[in-house]
C-alpha cells in the first residue's frame, strides 16, 4: 500500500496546478496559497509542540529511582529539623528584641535570654555541620545537596554571629547607654547591621525533585 505521506504531496500538487489553470484571477490564486502555507505550517508547528507522552522506564530503572526517592526524603526530614530549629531561633530572638523594646523585660533578663539563645544557636549551628548528603545518592542530586548545605550552614553561623553580637550589646556590665529607649536602640541597630539577608535553596529543592520523579509524575 502507497503511504499517505507520498500520495497527499502529489494530491495536493494536483489541486494547485487545476487552481493556477482554472481560475481567472491570478490574486486570488495567491491568496490561497497563502492560506494553505499558513494553514500547513501551523498544522507542522502544532504537531511539534503537543505534548510527548512519558518515556518508558524498565523496572530497574524505577525502582532504582523509588530508592533515590527514599534517600533523599529521610535525609530531607533530618535537614527539615535543622531548618525548623533557626526559625523557632530567629523568631525568638525578635521576640526578645520586641519585649525589651515594650519595656516588658529589664535588660538583665534580655541579656540573660539572649546568652541561652546563643547556646541553641550554637548547637542548631553544630548539628547542620554533621548533616552531609547521603554519598549513596546519585551524582547531580548530590552535588545540588553540596550546594543547599554550604547556603544553610553559611546561614546558620551568620544567625548565630547576630545573636552572638546582640547578646554581647545588651551586657550590662558593658558600656550601655544609660536610658532604656537608647538600649534599644543599640540593639536594633545590631541586628539590622548582622541579620542573614535569608536563605534561598528552593531552587536547587526543586531541581531534586524534578529530576527524583518517575516519568509519570512530572
Amino acid at each position: 500500500m502507497v503511504s499517505l505521506k507520498y500520495v497527499l504531496p502529489v494530491l495536493l500538487f494536483l489541486l494547485l496546478f487545476l487552481l493556477y489553470r482554472h481560475l481567472p484571477n491570478r490574486r486570488v490564486f495567491l491568496i490561497f496559497c497563502l492560506t494553505l502555507l499558513a494553514a500547513i505550517s501551523f498544522a507542522i508547528f502544532a504537531y511539534e509542540i503537543k505534548p510527548q507522552p512519558p518515556a518508558e522506564i524498565s523496572v530497574e530503572e524505577k525502582n532504582a529511582l523509588l530508592l533515590q526517592q527514599q534517600i533523599f526524603a529521610d535525609w530531607y526530614t533530618e535537614y527539615k529539623k535543622g531548618i525548623d530549629q533557626m526559625d523557632h531561633n530567629w523568631q525568638q530572638y525578635h521576640r526578645i528584641l520586641s519585649d525589651f523594646k515594650a519595656d516588658n523585660i529589664s535588660i538583665q533578663t534580655t541579656y540573660l535570654r539572649l546568652t541561652q539563645l546563643e547556646i541553641e544557636a550554637s548547637k542548631t549551628k553544630n548539628a547542620l555541620r554533621q548533616l552531609n548528603p547521603p554519598k549513596s545518592l546519585n551524582d547531580n542530586t548530590y552535588d545540588l545537596l553540596i550546594e543547599v548545605m554550604k547556603k544553610t550552614r553559611k546561614y546558620a553561623t551568620e544567625q548565630h554571629r547576630t545573636i552572638s553580637l546582640t547578646r554581647a550589646a545588651s551586657d550590662p556590665a558593658g558600656p550601655l547607654p544609660g536610658k532604656q529607649e537608647d538600649q534599644s536602640r543599640l540593639l536594633e541597630e545590631v541586628m539590622i547591621r548582622e541579620s542573614p539577608s535569608g536563605l534561598f535553596t528552593a531552587a536547587e529543592i526543586s531541581s531534586i525533585r524534578d529530576s527524583l520523579s518517575l516519568p509519570d509524575e512530572n
